[in-house]
């Protein structure tokens, strides 16, 4: 947790469920995302532990940090939170934090943190509204499970790439289809160029559900245009998370 300590690079991103619940417009397209491979046998003290950092800022009324925070199958804790610019990763948001709670006492939870995990990572993601589907009245809120769909691709491909993301999506709305989706595309610190697709859901059942409801309105013109994404594709991985509000901050606004 070395750079949590000095920057806290909070999303996954796919993670990377950004608590995305008002217009487009309103919403910012630029996130900073720290993620923790935590060991499964370390879970327990861990959740612990960040639960402790909540409640750490929430007693101290800490103002200059908010994070969303999501659980990945796979053991990854990712912390998201949007950035205007690259300049505010220079920032020490907790530096509020460490003077009211003591640095030492601030450096010990943070090292217990550390010996949960062998690695973590710092990237920064982008909102892609042009590519994103929210079909009128649809909305995340309250739906804290997530299905993320990661399509790789060489960057030689990435204009075709893009055109073929907005053809699904004009698809989507040609077809009046209901279920929603966002898309994020990688930025600084990932090794590879990707897109990621979140799709929202009260539970695994209900995505499931949402995705038979868009194949039946799809129909058969669907395989030619996924195909055009398909084919572009180098690697695909799919994962599912939940955002974790008992383990997310937003200062108060008293």
């Amino acid at each position: 947790m070395k750079i949590f300590k000095t920057r806290f690079l909070i999303l996954i991103t796919v993670l990377f469920a950004f608590n995305l619940t008002n217009a487009q417009d309103e919403q910012p397209t630029m996130f900073a995302v720290h993620t923790d491979n935590v060991n499964f046998d370390m879970m327990p003290k861990y959740e612990q532990l960040a639960k402790q950092l909540k409640e750490s800022c929430e007693k101290y009324k800490i103002k200059d940090v908010s994070w969303t925070a999501i659980s990945v199958e796979d053991g990854r804790y990712v912390y998201v939170t949007p950035i205007k610019n690259m300049a505010e990763l220079d920032e020490n948001p907790m530096g509020d934090l460490a003077e009211k709670m003591g640095k030492e006492a601030m450096g010990k939870m943070f090292n217990e943190m550390d010996d949960c995990y062998d690695s973590h990572s710092n990237a920064v993601v982008h909102l892609k509204p042009e590519l994103s589907y929210r079909p009128e009245g649809y909305s995340t809120q309250g739906k804290n499970h997530r299905e993320y769909h990661f399509l790789y691709y060489s960057p030689k491909n990435a204009k075709e790439m893009k055109e073929s993301m907005a053809k699904v999506k004009e698809m989507f709305k040609t077809k009046g289809v209901k279920n929603g989706y966002d898309v994020y595309h990688s930025g600084f610190g990932s090794e590879e160029s990707y897109y990621m697709v979140s799709i929202s859901g009260d539970d695994d059942l209900s995505i499931a559900q949402g995705g038979k409801e868009n194949d039946e309105l799809l129909g058969d013109d669907k395989g030619a245009t996924f195909y055009n994404v398909i084919k572009l594709t180098t690697k695909y991985d799919q994962v599912e998370a939940d955002v974790r509000p008992d383990l997310s901050y937003y200062p108060s606004e008293d």
